[in-house]
């Protein structure tokens, strides 16, 4: 079907987190990213475009392993520039929730990507909605989620 931008989405969060508590599950977290504000970090970092998803399969590993094992992955095995990945690193060790989003849209070097901008903007959509769907306790807003987006 078609709907508004994030309308789908949030319901997805309020499923999934409504399952969880049927199961029992009273403390858990659902975290949640959006791919454009990945590409835009990737972009204004330097990333050539063909290795975005090779570099967001390193970044995906954070919650797994420590940055500096991720850095070392973009820089050996990806050939991303030192400086690059640490351009990344400031960006992808964040969580949070529409604190967050409001700082990275008032970022001047994020907002100068188009796809970056955009993703923020409907990520704090996404936020609204799970907070009118009472689901936001639950919900994080982490960057270093890459898979599954």
């Amino acid at each position: 079907g078609k709907y508004d931008t994030m309308i789908a989405d949030s319901e997805c969060v309020a499923i999934i987190a409504s399952i969880l508590k049927a199961l029992g599950l009273p403390d858990f977290t659902i975290k949640i990213n959006h791919r454009l504000i990945l590409d835009g970090i990737f972009d204004v970092c330097g990333v050539p475009v063909d290795k975005f998803r090779t570099v967001c399969s390193s970044v995906d590993k954070l919650d797994k392993s420590p940055w500096e094992e991720v850095r070392k992955e973009i820089t050996e095995q990806k050939g991303i520039a030192e400086e690059v990945a640490d351009k990344i690193g400031k960006y992808v060790k964040l969580n949070g929730g529409k604190e967050l989003i409001d700082e990275l849209l008032e970022n001047e070097e994020l907002n100068r990507s188009t796809s970056g901008k955009q993703g923020l903007e409907e990520m704090k959509l996404l936020l609204q909605y799970c907070d009118f769907l009472n689901v936001s306790q639950n919900v994080v807003f982490d960057l270093s989620l890459a898979r599954g987006l």
